[in-house]
């Protein structure tokens, strides 16, 4: 018998059973399918999560009160308002386009400037007018500092007042650069 070899030999040669093949298949499906559900658990969690939309940075002021060296004094009636006013400043905490309302009636003509930074172009310049009601959209930035200049050429300043004279700042893209 010379074809034929002894069995010792022929063991190295047979197939292996399925068994550790399908096994490891096995496996290997068992990994996918938890980190499939690991997947989809993290989305439902975040898409269902409910979302707070960031505090709408807006503030509206009065001026009716004018001083010589101050110039109007803006005051808000509300305390609870995002955005503050320092030193007859309105002060800018986020980056973003901010609609800016200007509404007032002055007992004599005035000139009106209302400004952003010192050293820029102001944001409007009206002159000689009695009254004003324009609406303006502005780039503005962190730090930025909108404050209201108003002149006379009259020397009667203490008779110089606006009635219903409101300024009011509204952020129009809320989710940018903001320091609170």
């Amino acid at each position: 018998m010379e074809g034929v070899q002894p069995l010792d030999e022929n063991v190295g040669n047979t197939p292996r059973p399925r068994f550790e093949k399908n096994k490891l298949l096995l496996v290997s499906s068992a990994i996918q399918g938890l980190g499939l559900l690991l997947c989809l658990t993290y989305i439902c969690l975040h898409l269902f999560a409910p979302q707070v939309p960031p505090p709408i940075q807006s503030i509206k002021v009065q001026f009716t009160k004018y001083e010589k060296e101050k110039g109007f004094i803006l005051t808000s009636q509300n305390e609870d308002d995002i955005m503050k006013v320092q030193n007859n400043s309105i002060i800018i905490n986020c980056d973003g386009f901010y609609l800016i309302s200007l509404k007032a009636y002055f007992s004599q003509e005035v000139n009106i400037s209302l400004h952003y930074r010192k050293g820029q172009r102001p944001l409007l310049v009206l002159s000689e007018i009695r009254s004003v009601n324009s609406v303006v959209v502005a780039s503005l930035a962190f730090k930025d500092k909108v404050y209201l200049n108003v002149t006379t050429h009259s020397s009667f300043y203490n008779s110089l007042h606006a009635n219903g004279g409101e300024l009011i700042l509204i952020h129009q893209n809320p989710g940018e650069f903001c320091a609170h």
